[in-house]
This record gives C-alpha cells, structure tokens and sequence, in this order.
C-alpha cells in the first residue's frame, strides 16, 4: 500500500513539473491576454474579459467575423472583440510576435498600425495600456473584468461621484440640507423627508446606465459634477410620447423639467479613506478614458483641469501666483503648496493618468464648459 502511494505520487509530481515548464514569452502573453493557452475545447467560456470602459472586449485568435473559421491555439494574431451594453461590433486587431510583444495590427479610428500594446499589472489590477508608435506616450487603457458591463459602470464611476456628505445651497426652503450619497447602499438621505432613500440609474437605450438618478416618478434627477459640488436637474417625461408608452427609467423618454428649480449641492465631506479633493480617484487607481470623462461629468474640460492639476496639488505642487489653479488650490483646506516640482513624487498610477486626462483636455479644448 506505502509503495503504491509513493509511485502515485512520485508520477503526479513527474507530471506536475511537466506540465510546470516555464511558458514561451508568446505563450506567457496569451495567458495574459487570454487567460489559458488552449482554446481548442471550448474556445468561448472562461476567457479574461478586458473594457475600456465603455465597452467589453474578449479575446480571439479568429477573427470573430469569419464564422466557421476554427480558434487556433497559437495565432499570430489577436483579435479583442466585443460590443457595448447597447451594440456589438467594437473590436481591435492586435499583433502578436515571437517575443510576446503586442503591437496594433492596422489603423482605426484610436489607435495606428505599430502602437504599442503592454500588459502591465499596477496595484493588483490587470492592463493593457496602449502607447503611441512615435512618441510612447500612453494613449489608452484598457482593465480586466469579470464581464459585467453594467455594474462596472455603477460601481466603478457614478457611486464615486455621488458619494459624500454635501449641503443644500441652491436657496429655497431646503437651503442648508444636509444630503448624504450612501455609495455601498445605493440610498441618498436628505432629498426625500429627510428619510434615507433607495434611488437606481436611469438607463438609456434601455440597457446603459447613466448618471441620472430615479428616486420616484417625480424625483428624477440628471447629475452634474461641478467644481465644489453637484447639480442635481430635475428631469421628466418627454411631451413627445404618449402617457402609456412612458418608462420613467430609460433616458429616451426623459427631458428637462424647467418647471422645478435645480439643486445645488456643495460637497462638505468626501467619502472617508479617499484621498483629498474632488476628483481621488486619480490618484487611486489607473483610470480608462471613458472612466474619467464619466467621473469629470457634464462640465468637462473645467473638470478634467482641476483632476489633473488636483495630483500634483495633493504632492504639495506650488502653482503660479495670481493663475487660475493657485487661485483655486489656495481656497481648499487641504492644500498644502511646498514644491516647485513634484514629478518625482507621483505614483506609476497618477503618471498614466494625467497622459490621458492630457489626451481628453486635448479632444474637448474649444468646446463651451457647461
């Protein structure tokens, strides 16, 4: 009995260090990428799912127009393909070379043909980040998921630029009312008779959720991020459908209500264990480009400058006396101005994201701020 457990064992270990054997850097990027080397079996379950925010994208080494063309289990390409919560179709081809090293196989309205494509691991979190050909400059990431489009979008953006204790200050009865953004719960305490109440995403095109927030048929609320606070417009339903068809919780039949007065919250305490400021996650945690024009909010480009300028703010970045962002710093009580550069101060995580915060500056520059 002892020797045959000693031969069972001895031809399991013999086993495991052969299957043990140190991966090829190409094979080493395809688990990355895909999580596992073989996709003969059942080449549509179990395969990492990656977003850029907006959409979700799984990997492929067909190219997942060509049908009846059968996955290979070690292609020279890799096709990352996937849709939206609305729509299929979004896709990118990417190169896959001997070393492991990904490039962009062709042109496309984000990326050109030899940008760089790097699998990076930053505090925990998987990514590919996408640089430039011609200037390594970080263009785009994307994040590892678990392929739930539809709560990333909650809990990753709208609960965060939701949450923390903010002050009536629109005038009005109300005016002076403390309102509380539960992020966990999903609740909001200080609209409705003071009571905590639950409130969920109106969605458009029935499927995306957006930052409105459906609280009853008459509390319906767009939510705008502004540099102290939040604006909360009221919205209703839109006079162009009739009273049966109306779905107070998708976007499309919803307008304006010009008939309430907006409110205006200013943020009085953020959510503890964040950094300062209005925009923390910045600092946090490596944001996609959709991500930080969710969390900017409506009033972009005035946004995204004070997320940028906010991280070298929180490393203690003197700015220019008598400018916009020394006028702005010097009225928050965190702020502590001490250096006249902070570059070698900044995370890896904060460095990727002012590159494409830049990249969005860039895209909305020269459009009005509201």
């Amino acid at each position: 009995m002892k020797q045959t457990l000693f031969l069972a064992m001895t031809a399991m270990t013999i086993a495991v260090a052969a299957q043990g054997q140190r991966p090829t850097a190409k094979e080493q990027t395809i688990l990355n990428v895909f999580g596992r080397l073989n996709l003969e079996t059942d080449p549509f379950d179990n395969l990492n799912y990656w977003t850029d925010g907006g959409a979700f994208y799984r990997p492929f080494f067909n190219d997942p127009y060509e049908y009846d063309a059968k996955p290979r289990s070690n292609g020279d390409f890799i096709y990352l393909f996937g849709g939206t919560l609305h729509e299929g179709g979004w896709g990118v081809k990417v190169r896959l070379a001997a070393d492991g090293k990904m490039t962009m196989a062709e042109d496309d309205y984000r990326f050109n043909k030899g940008d760089r494509v790097d699998h990076r691991i930053i505090d925990n979190q998987a990514l590919l980040i996408f640089s430039d050909v011609r200037t390594g400059s970080v263009k785009e990431v994307w994040k590892k998921f678990d392929g739930n489009l539809f709560d990333r979008y909650i809990d990753g953006i709208y609960r965060y630029m939701l949450s923390g204790t903010h002050v009536v200050n629109s005038g009005g009865p109300t005016n002076g009312q403390v309102v509380i953004f539960d992020r966990e719960k999903s609740v909001v305490s200080g609209l409705l008779l003071h009571r905590e109440t639950p409130y969920t995403f109106v969605k458009d095109f029935g499927d995306t959720p957006i930052p409105t927030l459906f609280i009853t048929k008459e509390m319906i609320y767009k939510v705008g991020k502004t540099l102290d606070g939040l604006e909360l417009l009221p919205m209703k339903k839109d006079p162009d459908f009739e009273e049966e068809e109306w779905n107070p919780q998708d976007g499309d039949w919803l307008t304006e209500d010009l008939s309430k007065p907006f409110i205006r919250l200013v943020t009085a305490d953020e959510e503890e264990g964040l950094p300062s400021g209005r925009f923390p996650l910045a600092s946090v945690q490596v944001m996609t480009l959709t991500d930080l024009e969710m969390y900017a909010g409506q009033f972009r480009l005035p946004n995204l400058q004070i997320m940028r300028n906010e991280i070298y703010a929180r490393h203690g970045h003197k700015f220019r006396a008598g400018g916009e962002m020394h006028t702005y710093f010097g009225k928050q009580m965190w702020y502590r101005p001490q250096y006249d550069d902070v570059t070698s101060k900044l995370t890896e995580v904060e460095q990727i994201n002012i590159t494409l915060i830049q990249v969005l500056e860039k895209k909305y520059a020269g459009e009005p701020a509201g």
